[in-house]
């Protein structure tokens, strides 16, 4: 899935155990942190949107000395296999352990795909991995977004208190007699004063980054130009029509973007059907993260997925690799009836370098950020 959606996920596997499942693909086995571990994690989307593909990550989950970090893995051969029409599509590399599919792939309804690659063990040799089978089904396009100030929308980051935000709604129609498994994310547009915070340094316009300089906590650089910040979903958001089936759907709240600046700001809402598979696995992990206290806090598990060794049938990896229909739909945000506290965008009080030539900062075009404004940007 897109970059910062998937990235909270990534968030929620460190420290882990693994959840028993209600499907056949999602398996229980436990994780001693009295001693060093090393899990394997892959997470990523193959969708229909060719002009922004999300990212197939690979990489590690490494607990050691009491703390857990990520280890990008360095794959051989990543691929996905087209089981009808028995193609191979080679995946292009952007990053260590970060993979795309090429410019011109576009995903079929009809063809069944797995996602494949190796990785070499020092001590086991070549290790091949492949997911279970996935096949895109059609998503019900967005029929109406809405929204909604509501001073008491989300918790706080650090779980003391709930915050103001902008709820957001969508409507649309469920197709009838057949089973229907929905995940949402989103992406968020805001216009940002500054663009750079350096650590106990200070900011060069020459070389364009953080300096040796200061021995303050931090100092905040105010752009030089338009910028807008790119933020994306933090929580897991799945629905089954179990109980809907066929039915106008309306009402579904699909986003709770913060009170940061009085002017406005734009959302994007991506909707797709997954498999139940799919779902069961995002809605273990809904469950775990939404019902204690938010990502600061550790999950009591993580899920294993849909990715086996075939090599070693006997590791457990965590993650899913889906293929998915994606529908979006853009709405403005006027902020008009926001009002009372204001979240930190950046996510600390912004403190200017006070210097009397203290400089304008670049806005560099990132995940995070864009010097280009957001189509429907209003």
């Amino acid at each position: 899935m897109n970059n910062q959606f998937i990235a909270s996920i990534n968030r929620l596997f460190l420290s882990v155990l693994i959840l028993t499942g209600l499907y056949s693909c999602i398996d229980p086995y436990d994780v001693n942190f009295n001693q060093e571990n090393k899990i394997l994690v892959v997470q990523g989307l193959l969708t229909n949107d060719i002009e922004n593909p999300d990212t197939i990550k690979i990489q590690y989950s490494v607990y050691t000395n009491g703390y857990t970090r990520t280890q990008p893995a360095s794959p051989l051969d990543v691929y996905i296999y087209l089981i009808n029409s028995k193609q191979k599509i080679e995946l292009v590399q952007t990053g260590i352990g970060i993979f795309v599919p090429p410019s011109n792939f576009s995903i079929e309804p009809s063809e069944k795909y797995t996602l494949n690659f190796t990785l070499y063990d020092d001590e086991k040799g070549e290790q091949k991995y492949q997911s279970s089978p996935q096949q895109s089904s059609i998503t019900p396009p967005i029929l109406n977004i809405h929204d909604s100030f509501n001073p008491q929308s989300r918790l706080s980051e650090d779980g003391k208190k709930f915050v103001s935000a902008n709820d957001v709604f969508i409507d649309f129609q469920d197709p009838a007699s057949q089973k229907n498994y929905y995940l949402w994310r989103y992406i968020h547009f805001e216009k940002l004063e500054e663009c750079v915070t350096c650590y106990s340094s200070i900011y060069s316009p020459y070389t364009e980054s953080c300096i040796p300089g200061s021995r303050q906590p931090y100092y905040d650089y105010t752009c030089m130009t338009m910028c807008y910040g790119i933020m994306k979903s933090d929580k897991v958001n799945v629905f089954s029509d179990l109980a809907s089936d066929g039915r106008l759907i309306t009402g579904k709240r699909v986003a709770q973007i913060p009170f940061y600046f009085a002017s406005g700001c734009l959302v994007e809402i991506q909707q797709m059907c997954i498999s139940p598979d799919a779902y069961t696995f995002y809605k273990n992990l809904e469950s775990q993260t939404q019902t204690n206290g938010g990502l600061a806090d550790t999950p009591p598990t993580a899920i294993v997925g849909n990715i086996s060794n075939i090599t070693n049938p006997e590791e457990k990896i965590v993650g899913y690799f889906s293929v998915v229909n994606i529908q979006k739909k853009r709405h403005w945000i006027d902020r008009a009836t926001a009002t009372g506290e204001r979240s930190n965008i950046l996510g600390h009080v912004v403190v200017h370098d006070p210097g009397p030539m203290a400089p304008l900062a670049t806005c560099k075009k990132s995940a995070t950020r864009t010097p280009f404004k957001p189509e429907g940007w209003q």
